[in-house]
């Protein structure tokens, strides 16, 4: 892991915890002139794995591979003032002009761009470039000094310890929640979001609690790091609260879709993985809906079965008078005279078929047998009528013997 120099302390202790508590083995490398933007170059070209960098770092590379594994505070802007001054001077001083923003890079100033003119009106920024902050000498030489540091600050502690000047409150505490200016400010830049420092802060016991605003150090890697080891490597940092991110009182709740704060780099797929480890899956969020759904569709399925089952049933007792009528013409098929019948017969099967096509009747074994009771009423019907035919032959023959043989002499 690449690290600033002025960062070495903080991150030796954190990758320490973490190779302690996993299966990590994570080497801090460091480097006395490295800018923020040339450690993320360096990652880029695969020179390490991880890096540290501001979240309002000015970055004018391309950021489609680049990926934040987690965010946590680390840097508090601090306005630094000599004791002889007062809060109104102080306002007074910054609205004219008179300070310094120290910052290490140009790249770091695209914040001070911001906040400055919203203080003052005036878009000019009187800064100061510094490889590595001289708090004693810049305040020698200035009324009031603006930049951001990390809490574990032991020259800065010293200064305040020795009195020699104290940090200036951006807001008050009756202005606080009532759109105040930090809170403001922090709203229009999503990148800041507004801080407390205790009364404890710096090693030192200060007078009052600071307002003031933080941005997060970032801890990016690129997005092709494997995605279970960036689980692994967040389940250690939260489990064995190797830093705060996760239960600071000033820190904000871990989530991806989280309203107060805008990453320069995007959550890296194992960072979202971790964060989305303790949702319900899709089967469980549902399961309810999906029961109500389901019980839906058996009514549903109930019903149209009933309702099936009913126009069935109407089907079989229109079938069953068509069997009552084919049953009464053959009792009646000696007595009535063939054409009647043959009329009735005809009549009957176009009606059962009309029905059939119309499907207010089923082709099924009732109707095979309706067919074979009218294909037997209308057998007996031909053979009644062959019947008839013989005998009506016979009796003319029988007359024409008759006349010829029995009426000659």
């Amino acid at each position: 892991m690449m690290v600033s120099v002025e960062d070495v302390m903080v991150m030796e202790q954190i990758a320490n915890n973490i190779n302690i508590h996993s299966d990590f083995d994570i080497e801090i490398i460091s480097k006395d002139s490295l800018t923020e933007a040339e450690a993320i170059t360096g990652l880029v070209e695969d020179q390490y794995d991880l890096t540290t960098v501001d979240n309002t770092i000015d970055y004018h590379g391309s950021k489609k591979n680049l990926r934040t594994v987690i965010p946590f505070f680390h840097e508090v802007l601090v306005v630094l003032s000599k004791m002889n001054l007062s809060q109104q001077e102080i306002d007074s001083l910054i609205r004219s002009g008179d300070y310094v923003v120290l910052t290490k890079e140009v790249d770091e100033l695209d914040f001070f761009r911001r906040l400055i003119p919203n203080f003052t009106g005036d878009s000019t920024i009187n800064y100061k470039l510094e490889k590595h902050f001289d708090l004693q000498k810049d305040l020698e030489e200035n009324h009031v000094l603006l930049f951001f540091s990390a809490l574990e600050n032991y020259e800065l502690g010293r200064i305040l310890f020795n009195e020699e000047a104290y940090i200036y409150s951006l807001d008050h505490a009756e202005t606080r929640g009532q759109g105040s200016f930090i809170e403001g400010f922090c709203q229009s830049y999503k990148k800041t979001t507004p801080y407390i420092l205790s009364r404890y802060s710096f090693g030192v016991t200060l007078k009052e609690p600071v307002f003031t605003l933080a941005v997060h150090e970032l801890l990016i890697s690129k997005s092709d790091l494997a995605s279970q080891v960036i689980y692994d490597l967040i389940e250690t940092i939260h489990q064995h609260h190797v830093v705060p991110i996760f239960e600071s009182s000033n820190s904000y709740t871990f989530q991806v879709n989280h309203q107060d704060i805008n990453l320069s780099f995007p959550f890296h797929t194992g960072t979202i993985d971790y964060i989305n480890r303790d949702q319900p899956s899709f089967i469980e969020r549902y399961s309810e809906f999906m029961g109500f759904i389901l019980s839906v569709m058996i009514v549903l399925f109930g019903f149209g079965a009933s309702l099936k089952a009913t126009m069935n049933q109407k089907k079989k007792d229109r079938m069953d008078e068509y069997y009552h009528e084919l049953l009464e013409l053959k009792e009646q098929v000696q007595e009535l005279p063939s054409d009647v019948l043959r009329q009735k017969l005809g009549d009957m099967q176009k009606v059962v078929f009309d029905l059939l096509i119309k499907e207010k009747l089923s082709a099924n074994n009732e109707f095979v047998i309706f067919m074979m009771l009218w294909d037997e009423l209308y057998d007996e019907m031909m053979r009644r009528g062959e019947s008839a035919e013989e005998e009506k032959k016979l009796k003319y023959y029988r007359r024409l013997i008759e006349t010829k043989y029995l009426s000659e002499p």
